[in-house]
């Protein structure tokens, strides 16, 4: 669990890099909500020098991001990559490599799924999709192939943790094996470009930008060069929001009268939906993992409602059907052990 308290070694680095860019060492630290991994977040609220009053701006963000277990040099490059193109990432301002201690600029606290139920939501998805379109136009050596093992690996994690650890059942590999591949040749199958792969509500903030909008991105370390429709599959067919399927085809349409890319818009809608399956399946295996491996009880209430719209994207696409009998069973099975609207 993310810890409250800032380490007091870490607190120290922060002292002295505060020092160094003129305020004073005395902050006041706030613990953020950190997702599914071993990095610790806070936002750092400085106080001058000169006043020792705490100040409104700038504050800062410190990640604790162990060497050990989070690929901190790939983090480095793609921010500076990232950047260079245009996408609001944070600015690294000071890092201990060793320790894995980086001063971040902030990029606010308004995440996406803060405007969704605003009069912001258009706005903040319309510049959400343009963000996702200047990603895609990154070529660059540092970005690596999203290899088709690699999607394997992620179904894996649903039938490892989520079927036979968590519900404790065999997987049914008879009926979900030729589905399951079905959604690796799916990735496969698209023009790929740069994805950010987590490009969802919570990696993504919106803020006021002298008469425009700003689109912070952060948690894009884990970036690939995959398949063109899985950024806006993240975003439409979010694990922590569920839109209307009206308002995922118009976001759908706008994507695709924006993009440079030449994309057939009813085979995109079916690419989109299966790769949106896929990050669902591997996503209820990581929260379930998160709870059996990592003691992270965090994720579990979201189960359910991901199994749920499973359900009704299995429903619409035959290639999907062995696996909706599953689902709903599954589904069933989950409300039963975490209660009703779990």
């Amino acid at each position: 669990m993310q810890p409250q308290t800032m380490a007091p070694e870490l607190s120290r680095w922060t002292a002295d890099q505060l020092s160094g860019l003129g305020y004073r060492n005395d902050f006041r630290p706030e613990a953020l909500l950190a997702e599914a991994s071993h990095r610790h977040f806070y936002r750092i609220h400085a106080r001058d020098t000169a006043r020792g009053e705490q100040t409104n701006r700038p504050t800062f963000v410190v990640m604790c991001s162990p060497p050990d277990k989070e690929n901190n040099d790939q983090f480095v490059r793609l921010a500076e990559v990232f950047a260079s193109h245009g996408i609001g990432v944070p600015e690294i301002i000071a890092k201990a490599t060793q320790a894995g201690y980086f001063l971040l600029s902030d990029l606010g606290r308004r995440q996406f799924d803060d405007t969704y139920e605003s009069t912001d939501r258009d706005q903040a998805l319309a510049a959400g999709i343009d963000t996702l379109i200047g990603i895609q136009s990154i070529s660059d050596p540092c970005v690596p192939s999203y290899e088709a093992q690699r999607f394997r690996d992620e179904l894996n994690i649903f039938r490892e943790w989520f079927v036979e650890a968590w519900l404790a059942e065999a997987f049914p590999s008879d009926d979900l094996n030729d589905v399951f591949e079905r959604l690796v040749a799916n990735a496969q199958d698209q023009l790929q470009c740069c994805v950010h792969r987590d490009f969802h509500c919570r990696n993504l903030l919106f803020t006021p930008d002298n008469g425009g909008h700003r689109v912070g991105v952060v948690d894009f370390q884990d970036a690939l060069v995959g398949p063109v429709s899985y950024d806006l599959a993240s975003l439409l067919r979010d694990c922590y929001f569920r839109f209307s399927e009206s308002q995922i085809a118009r976001w759908r349409s706008y994507y695709l009268q924006h993009t440079p890319f030449n994309l057939d818009p009813d085979e995109f809608a079916v690419h989109m939906d299966l790769t949106a399956a896929q990050r669902q399946l591997k996503a209820v295996g990581i929260f379930a993992r998160l709870q059996l491996r990592d003691g992270k009880p965090s994720h579990l209430p979201y189960i359910a409602p991901v199994l749920s719209q499973l359900e009704a994207l299995a429903g619409g696409h035959r290639e999907l059907a062995p696996l909706q009998a599953h689902l709903t069973r599954w589904h069933r099975d989950v409300e039963a052990r975490l209660g009703p609207g779990a």
